[in-house]
């Protein structure tokens, strides 16, 4: 509703503006004495003007309902609302990896080889564990999205050279990984390199040519070269490494048996048609309905549920909704599908669930909840996941605007400043409300004056009073043409004086559809109601001549 507030400022200047065009028509008797005359102007001050659709009476102020018009004009309300998993890459988290220390030397045909050549080349292969994070994740292989390869290397020989580091089955445009990383021998023992390499993009086999899971093969091929006399046969060279700040953009094979949702996983929607009502008289609608979506990208089977699905009327009146079926509907993509989202859904409506009862109490909210557990039958190979997948739970709630209302009760406050308005000057003030009604809704309407703690310190209106009345129904039960209606209402000198501390307005409608809601009737977005209150105050001036 509109707020209405009276300014003290704006009524004086227009008691001001009266009070100097009454003086102008005085003519001047200079040095002469007359009685004091009292005058009774009056002054029409109008407060609100609203024309309202039904779009602006069921969702103006807030966010969560929307009004559907189908080509008809007919009106749907629809609330809307989603319940999100966990992203993939939030769930399965790749920890920083340290491979073991390798370390070999030369053979002594080797040690010969590079006594009397000077250069020799010896090759050497680690294979590496991967950790998963998870001992039921199992990786046959994966694409990194980051990831950095540190390498050190320790030779005890006295020698120059260098290694060459090769990752077979990690590949980026096709091309496996390979570096080379030289090393310079200074006179001093042992020498040492540090590498670092950026591993992004690459894709990593990771079943060591189809045979396990979570492990890979890295090469080293080291050369050495310089004259002298040959090595001792105890040196030796040693690599270690480790994989950091590790994040994927796809894994397959096997995630395990992960939790998809969040433990605190629970949302509303607010139902806002329903918002003010005080929960008393009768609402129906003839077909509400609540749809259920369940979109998902992970290339994963899953099983979900749906463990709370009700609606609530606070403090503590719960509606449970029935006919959810258990496990809920779930499409999963195939490997020719990665990156797409499948959706499945299904419907309650009033010939498989108990929607049509759980409405007509007028919830103020929907509260819902969602499990997900991914590969319910237990392990297989068949998995994969991006880094963005993700399963998605929606819930819309259509409220097509067809069906009645009886003794509905609604109530809102709104600020009010009753301004100067409550003067010795202010005889009695005549409120008037004028309404066009052109939807097919009657309304019984209170206007309470309250004081910052809402105690009631005067209504407004005679009680039983039709204030907005149905607009003209034609046999179809759809609104011909507005039904216009003119109530007023005094407050005299002494009702005027209690309000003095007012500071709000309590309005109470007690809505029936036509007929007194016997009647179903349909809402359409070409109906509108218009509103004007309007007050004349009536004054006592006395001026002297």
């Amino acid at each position: 509703m509109n707020k209405i507030i009276f300014k003290k400022s704006g009524l004086l200047v227009i008691l001001a503006a009266v009070l100097l065009t009454i003086q102008s028509c005085v003519k001047d008797f200079t040095n002469h004495k007359f009685e004091a005359i009292t005058y009774s102007p009056s002054v029409a001050i109008p407060l609100v003007y609203s024309s309202l659709s039904i779009a602006d009476l069921l969702t103006k102020g807030n966010t969560s309902g929307l009004v559907v018009v189908d080509d008809s004009n007919f009106c749907t309300i629809v609330y809307k609302n989603s319940l999100l998993s966990l992203r993939a890459d939030s769930l399965i988290k790749l920890p920083n990896q340290q491979f073991p220390s390798y370390s070999a030397g030369l053979t002594p045909a080797e040690i010969a080889a590079l006594g009397s050549a000077g250069i020799v080349t010896a090759s050497y292969s680690q294979t590496v564990n991967f950790n998963s994070g998870s001992g039921t994740t199992f990786i046959d292989s994966l694409t990194l999205k980051a990831c950095n390869l540190n390498l050190t290397l320790n030779s005890q020989f006295p020698y120059n050279g260098q290694i060459v580091i090769s990752i077979p089955a990690a590949k980026k445009n096709g091309v496996a990984f390979s570096q080379i990383l030289p090393f310079k021998y200074t006179g001093s023992l042992p020498v040492v390199v540090n590498a670092n390499y950026n591993l992004a993009g690459y894709d990593v086999d990771m079943t060591v040519g189809g045979t396990t899971s979570n492990q890979f093969v890295v090469n080293y091929s080291v050369t050495l070269t310089g004259g002298g006399a040959p090595p001792p046969a105890t040196d030796s060279i040693s690599i270690s490494g480790s994989l950091n700040t590790i994040q994927f953009l796809k894994i397959f094979g096997d995630v395990g048996q992960l939790s998809l949702f969040p433990p605190t996983n629970k949302d509303t929607i607010a139902v806002t048609i329903f918002q003010n009502s005080l929960g008393s008289g009768v609402f129906s609608i003839v077909n509400p309905s609540l749809k259920v979506t369940i979109s998902n990208s992970y290339g994963v089977p899953i099983s979900a549920t749906l463990p709370l699905l009700e609606a609530f009327n606070p403090p503590g009146s719960n509606f449970p909704l029935t006919g959810v079926p258990n496990p809920l509907p779930i499409l999963s993509p195939g490997f020719n599908q990665i990156g797409q989202v499948l959706a499945d859904s299904f419907t309650l409506n009033k010939g498989n669930s108990n929607i049509a009862t759980v409405i007509n109490n007028d919830p103020k909210f929907f509260i819902y909840s969602g499990t997900g557990t991914s590969n319910p039958a237990g392990a297989t190979h068949a998995n994969f996941v991006l880094d963005s997948s993700r399963c998605k739970i929606a819930i819309e709630a259509d409220l097509p605007l067809y069906g009645t209302a009886s003794n509905f009760v609604l109530q809102d406050t709104i600020q009010f400043s009753p301004g100067s308005f409550v003067t010795s000057n202010v005889q009695s003030a005549l409120f008037q409300i004028y309404t066009s009604n052109g939807m097919p809704i009657d309304v019984n309407m209170q206007i309470y004056f309250t004081d910052s703690l809402y105690h009631k310190l005067d209504s407004l209106v005679i009680p039983n009073q039709l204030i907005i009345r149905s607009g003209v129904l034609n046999a179809a039960g759809i609104v011909i043409a507005p039904t216009q209606y003119t109530y007023r209402t005094t407050l005299t000198k002494a009702r005027l004086a209690k309000l003095g501390n007012a500071t709000h307005l309590l309005i109470k409608d007690v809505e029936s559809t036509t007929n007194k809601g016997a009647t179903n009737v349909k809402i359409y977005s070409n109906y509108r109601i218009d509103l004007k209150l309007g007050m004349e105050v009536l004054l006592q001036v006395q001026q002297k001549l």
